[in-house]
């Protein structure tokens, strides 16, 4: 149980610190070997791209959970409290859907690209690996948006009987 709290609370952050340091050690490297060596690195571009990539899709989730989601919420905060409520709700549960049907969506697609034989073109790694990271950042976003929903419902409901 123990592992289950430590993931929930942060798995994001060390995948995305991870990635963070994968993307500003290869550029490192990149930079030396072309300007120290004068001899750049074939692969260095695609690695990069490609964890910049995983990291924007993981980060989905971890902006949900943080509550730093881009939303415009002035007319919300100038509604009266059940009403104010009511559209935190349906504003979760719509990020909830929309997540979701990406996530159903992204299936068909990265099943295509496992059954091709496409590999990146400098690392050599099938893209598969690299098109898994659309399910499993949108799965994580959805599953981040139903925790905030479930919290900002819990809220709602409780302030309502106080």
């Amino acid at each position: 149980m123990k592992i289950i709290r430590w993931l929930n609370d942060h798995l994001e952050e060390y995948v995305l610190s991870g990635l963070l340091v994968v993307i500003a050690g290869v550029m490192m490297l990149q930079v030396i070997m072309r300007y120290v060596f004068n001899n750049s690195l074939s692969w260095a571009e695609e690695a990069s791209r490609y964890a910049f990539i995983w990291s924007a899709l993981i980060s989905i989730g971890y902006s949900i959970k943080e509550r730093n989601i881009l939303r415009v919420d002035t007319l919300i905060e100038a509604l009266p409290r059940p009403l104010r409520n009511l559209m935190t709700n349906l504003g979760n549960l719509t990020v909830v859907a929309f997540f979701g049907y990406l996530s159903i969506s992204a299936v068909p697609a990265v099943q295509r690209v496992m059954r091709s034989s496409q590999t990146s073109p400098a690392l050599k790694v099938h893209m598969g690996w690299i098109y898994l990271a659309a399910i499993l950042g949108f799965f994580l976003a959805t599953f981040r948006a139903v925790q905030r929903l479930r919290a900002d419902f819990k809220d709602s409901s409780g302030k309502a009987e106080l």
